[in-house]
């Protein structure tokens, strides 16, 4: 993918300090190949994270990010000073959050295929073990890109050709939870319009209710796995998907117009939306636990090897797992 800037700041934290110092770079980095190599592991790390907001920018916002960038886009203001603001407006709201620790903080500017976006994440350092020359064992820090304490995607392209979509920001949720997902949103000017936990949950309960309506257990199963693989393809590329592409994949395979279906029942689901994948699993497997007792199996097992009656409240296992099997009988 072409870099068209790249820069790299830091944030540290002085022992015995409770605020952070920005760091800020001088000037961009040249794009390389290893650049390159680095962006995409960032970028495939921040496909695979679980659930996203999404939103947009806030037109009454405090913050000048907004304008600044639309300052950069038309060339009026260089990538270093854009950058070097964001990093100042970041540490303030850090501080005002009271979440300390520091680590790098990565911009870049990058084309894939005909989308253009910013990249924000902030990164850390990890330290590891290497052997050098003389067969000597030291330590070596190394950044971890496999980890991002906070990020934000911009998909420029989406928000210079329609600023109303509500979907041309995305952000992870850290783990501290609201509170530090609310930092992006002040440093970037912003406000969340969904997330992807919420998406999926209505999806699956809209696939689940369409599915029913299908002749026969297995077709309802079929059509569960469809909608899984479909939207599982279009996570790991880091697309988003919209209801008529859905359908359209859905069509393909012989089923009924799953559009038509959503849009005559109160589903309120986005558009396009961005599923997060752990929900989804919901439509092609089975999970259940209680005190002692864990059990998970693929939907299409039911009706075959694991029967469920209804009156009785039983699971029947047939065809018992060899090793289970073998466990069970030791026991006996």
């Amino acid at each position: 993918m072409p870099i068209k800037q790249i820069i790299v700041h830091q944030l540290q934290q002085q022992p015995g300090s409770d605020s952070l110092t920005a760091i800020p770079a001088g000037k961009s980095l040249t794009p390389s190949p290893a650049l390159e190599a680095m962006l995409d592991d960032l970028l495939q790390t921040y496909n695979k994270k679980q659930d996203k907001q999404y939103g947009q920018f806030h037109p009454e916002a405090e913050s000048p990010f907004p304008t600044e960038l639309a300052q950069y886009l038309d060339e009026s203001m260089d990538f270093t000073k854009l950058t070097q603001d964001s990093l100042n407006k970041l540490r303030e709201s850090l501080d005002h959050a009271g979440a300390m620790g520091g680590g790098y903080v990565l911009f870049a500017d990058y084309q894939q295929g005909l989308t253009r976006y910013l990249l924000l994440c902030m990164l850390t350092n990890n330290v590891s073990v290497t052997v050098t020359e003389d067969l000597m064992i030291q330590d070596v820090n190394y950044l971890d890109t496999a980890k991002m304490a906070l990020a934000c995607r911009i998909n420029i392209t989406e928000w210079q050709g329609n600023e109303n979509s509500g979907r041309y920001l995305s952000f992870l949720r850290p783990r501290g939870g609201k509170r530090l997902s609310d930092v992006f949103q002040e440093a970037l000017g912003c406000s969340e319009t969904s997330n992807s936990k919420k998406e999926a949950d209505t999806l699956v309960t809209a696939v689940k209710a369409f599915a029913k309506e299908a002749p026969s257990l297995e077709n309802h199963v079929e059509v569960s796995r469809q909608v899984y693989d479909f939207c599982q393809t279009k996570a790991d590329d880091g697309d988003a998907l919209t209801l008529d592409e859905l359908t359209g994949y859905l069509s393909e395979a012989g089923s009924d117009d799953f559009a038509k279906f959503v849009n005559t029942r109160d589903y309120d689901m986005s558009q396009p939306m961005t599923p997060e994948k752990r929900v989804l699993t919901k439509l092609v497997r089975y999970t259940g636990r209680s005190k002692g007792l864990n059990l998970a199996f693929d939907a299409e097992l039911l009706g075959h090897q694991v029967v469920y009656n209804k009156d009785l409240n039983q699971l029947v296992i047939k065809d018992v797992p060899a090793k289970l099997k073998e466990q069970l009988e030791e026991n006996s």
